[in-house]
């Protein structure tokens, strides 16, 4: 009894460090080597700049240092919200109808007001959350109005979620992201940030070794704490306070508290 009681012991600690502790690892050591090896410095620039986020915390998460610099310097930002979130705690009896989303929308405001962002410079588009990919009306609304806000707003600089950043909507809001830039007929600097890319995953898997020649690193240590402080207003994201384990897997957060954002210019 007592041989079977250790031998399950040793199993489920096995069972955890793959599950959890080893992805950690892997994540640590390849943003750690993409970004001290790979990436070229970046200086802050001051052109007026878009944040385009697929969900309510991705702005926070891969810009919210670059958002918080170039407040502090007056500059001009705009954020735009994709989805409305709704398909965030889907699992849940309580929220699994899409009643997740005002909450993220006052997060999201509340966050971006630690960065130093206007309610009236963010804008939610509430396309369905999830459905980017797979529905035509969906992915023609964000177009038609990421199109709109672009051409209104002319910012020189945008940023939005990596290519191949393993996630449906966040591929997809690059893809239209990119139309809509092009259908302005705007010079305007694109860039992207990612999120899920190095997670659970090698980083030559998604990303070409060409498109290491476009990934700088941009120190963001004067406001690393006011970005802290932001991404902990998402409380609905990473903290289990509905009866039920967190949406972020452990050590996911880790990187995003770095002195450091990594974005990539194709």
């Amino acid at each position: 009894m007592q041989i079977s009681r250790v031998v399950g012991k040793v199993h489920g600690k096995l069972v955890w460090l793959k599950k959890y502790k080893l992805p950690e690892l892997q994540n640590r050591l390849q943003h750690y080597g993409l970004l001290y090896l790979l990436c070229r410095p970046m200086a802050l620039s001051d052109k007026p700049a878009m944040i385009i986020a697929p969900h309510q915390d991705d702005e926070s998460f891969g810009c919210g240092g670059l958002i918080a610099l170039k407040r502090k310097q007056g500059i001009p930002v705009w954020v735009v919200f994709v989805t409305d979130g709704a398909a965030s705690h889907s699992w849940h009896p309580q929220f699994k109808s899409g009643e997740i989303a005002p909450i993220r929308r006052e997060e999201a405001i509340a966050a971006l007001g630690v960065l130093g962002i206007e309610p009236d410079h963010i804008y939610f588009l509430d396309q369905p959350d999830g459905r980017l990919k797979y529905d035509e009306t969906t992915q023609q609304g964000a177009l038609t109005a990421l199109t709109e806000l672009i051409a209104i707003l002319q910012p020189g600089e945008v940023y939005v979620t990596h290519r191949h950043d393993r996630s449906a909507d966040h591929e997809v809001t690059y893809q239209v992201t990119q139309q809509a830039i092009a259908a302005t007929g705007l010079s305007i600097d694109l860039y992207q940030y990612y999120i899920w890319l190095l997670w659970k995953t090698w980083l030559f898997r998604e990303v070409q070794w060409q498109d290491l020649a476009g990934a700088y690193r941009l120190p963001i240590a004067a406001v690393k704490t006011q970005k802290r402080q932001a991404v902990e207003t998402y409380k609905s994201q990473y903290l289990s306070i509905y009866g039920g384990g967190t949406l972020l897997p452990p050590g996911f957060l880790n990187r995003f508290f770095l002195p450091y954002e990594v974005f990539f210019k194709p």
